[in-house]
């Protein structure tokens, strides 16, 4: 995440300081934690600053600082809660070492003063689309969940610890980075939910040209978007569906699958009936809010849930999309940054524009050695074998040129370096890097743009989604195949290529399952696929058969804990099994 301060919406407010509060003995051995806070410019005077395990509360004064003396050393977690926002706790791990003065700066943006009839929604609505580039970045979704862990990325253990963690499914509920996500996804959810509260209250004014439904449905899939994620990724989630906040007593808010699902479905119900029929590709739309219902009902017929009566009602959806949309005929031309405007396949996208704070990080992970950044995400070595109709296994030295006929190939992985000017094919797979995101003809293209958009959903999904989903319902019938089909004659510019016709349903169901790991690689889909068609340990079996270092997965790990922190401050909070 690239936030320096850590939040997680929590629902409790912290108690003040008191004459009880634990006193702190003076130590030889201990050591000094100075936590300054600042809210804008200016010292956070008011907020409270604790530590856990628990020292002593403090406030901060005008000068923005308070210190803690005579701390043990050890691990602790560093705590504030602004007086503004209570219900918000800003947090920041550190290690403290023995007679060391740990220094640590809180620096949270300034809150601005809302009255309650002075809310701009048009704004508020701008911003709330604006944050979804925290949530599905490169270095965000892209990294910690989509294709890593699985049989298409892995973490680069010489690069990044975290993602090294996670893709080895070293997973607890302490981990820094399952607490930023949860807490990102939720900041942004309360968000959404102020907008939405404001806009049911009629007494609540907006501008003329404010259409109250409408921008209500757009919030509403925005909340179903963000909820979708967090269900997937935690699995059993907190459900909030109002910024208002009961501070009476202990917090009982929704905990259960079925429930958030049921949410998800009336938002975006919601969303579907009360959204304009088209708009740009970066604001929802009907079609959009359809897309995105059918890839959850989808999800619902699969494991966990396995409900496969909702293979109909996403089949439903997906045909009214179909014919929508057309697949753009160069593969390449989807991601490069001219097109994603005006993307004929693209239902919707991410919007980055490459100034600061609003930049995406594609060439940070995705591109050839000697160009990306950070390295941090290689290919799973057998993964460039899956775009041969033969079979082929890539050994070294690889011999140039590479006889592959699905065009994908070239797109999605990088077989050359780049060094200064020169370009070098790469004989050994293992300096083989994933590619997709690119301006410009290979091998001499431009990769530095940070204004690459993310496309959440585009129309080679839905048509591998409608032929699955017809595959479920009626088998491999004419529907599904020329759904599958129109995706492989794309590929390889032919219809040499299609899907044989005598396949049963099962046999048809592994060409999907194939050709949606190569056509939508890099792009965020992978665990889902495996996660819903219980493969994932399959594909991770495979995996520690065929590399030294092993991933460490337990059939409890396709979701992700529920943060301790949350666990800790929400007593009717209830963990995963198994953690």
């Amino acid at each position: 995440m690239k936030k320096i301060i850590q939040y997680i919406l929590i629902f409790f407010v912290l108690s003040s300081c008191s004459d009880n509060d634990p006193v702190e003995v003076e130590d030889l051995d201990s050591g000094t934690i100075e936590v300054t806070v600042l809210l804008g410019d200016n010292a956070a005077i008011g907020a409270s600053v604790t530590t856990d395990p628990e020292t002593k509360t403090k406030i901060v004064n005008e000068t923005g600082v308070v210190v803690f003396n005579d701390i043990p050393p050890g691990d602790y977690t560093v705590k504030v809660i602004l007086s503004e926002v209570p219900d918000f706790i800003y947090f920041q791990e550190i290690i403290l070492a023995k007679d060391e003065t740990k220094k640590i700066i809180f620096e949270i943006p300034e809150i601005p003063e809302l009255t309650e009839q002075d809310l701009d929604v048009a704004s508020w609505l701008n911003l709330s689309y604006k944050n979804l580039q925290e949530i599905f970045d490169a270095d965000a979704y892209l990294a910690y969940w989509g294709d890593t862990g699985t049989d298409i990325l892995k973490a680069n253990r010489m690069v990044d610890g975290t993602l090294v963690e996670l893709d080895a499914y070293y997973l607890n509920s302490q981990t820094n980075i399952i607490n930023d996500v949860w807490a990102e996804h939720y900041i942004q959810i309360r968000n959404i939910n102020l907008g939405i509260d404001y806009l049911i209250d009629s007494s609540k004014i907006v501008a003329d040209n404010i259409n109250r439904v409408e921008y209500e449905a757009q919030f509403k899939f925005l909340r179903g978007l963000l909820y979708f994620n967090l269900i997937k990724i935690y699995g059993n989630p907190l459900l909030s569906v109002t910024a208002e906040i009961d501070l009476s007593g202990p917090p009982n808010y929704p905990q259960n699958p079925n429930t958030t699902y049921t949410q998800i479905e009336e938002d975006l119900l919601f969303a579907i009936q009360n959204l304009p029929v088209s708009e740009s590709n970066d604001r929802a739309n009907q079609l959009i809010a359809r897309a995105l219902l059918a890839k959850v009902y989808m999800t619902m017929a699969g494991f966990p849930l396995n409900e496969t009566s909702k293979y109909a009602n996403a089949l439903e959806q997906l045909k009214i999309i179909q014919g929508q949309y057309e697949l753009i005929a160069d593969y390449n031309a989807i991601f490069n940054e001219e097109n994603e405007v005006s993307n004929s396949e693209i239902l919707f996208r991410i919007a980055y524009d490459g100034e600061e704070n609003t930049s995406s990080s594609f060439n940070d992970y995705w591109g050839p050695v000697g160009v990306t950044e950070r390295d941090a995400l290689v290919l799973v070595p057998r993964f460039a074998n899956s775009f041969s109709n033969i079979s082929m296994t890539f050994n070294n030295p690889v011999s140039f040129p590479i006889a592959i006929e699905d065009k994908r190939f070239k797109n999605a992985i990088a077989t050359f370096s780049v060094s200064g000017s020169n370009v070098v094919n790469e004989e050994n797979p293992d300096n083989w890097r994933p590619l997709k995101w690119y301006n410009g003809e290979l091998p001499n293209a431009d990769f530095s743009s940070a204004s690459f958009d993310y496309p959440v959903l585009r129309y080679a999904d839905i048509l591998l989604l409608l032929a699955e989903a017809e595959n479920e319902i009626n088998g491999p019938t004419s529907i599904a195949y020329d759904a599958i089909n129109q995706v492989r004659e794309r590929a390889y510019g032919n219809n040499a290529n299609n899907i044989a016709s005598n396949l049963n349903q099962e046999e048809f169901l592994e060409a999907i399952f194939l050709e949606r790991k190569l056509e939508l690689c890099f792009e965020g889909h992978r665990r889902d696929d495996l996660i819903r068609r219980e493969k994932l340990q399959e594909v991770i079996d495979d995996f520690n058969n065929y590399n030294d270092f092993q991933k460490d997965f337990q059939p409890h790990e396709y979701v992700w804990p529920i943060p301790q922190s949350e666990i800790n401050l929400n007593p009717n909070a209830i963990q995963n099994p198994g953690y």
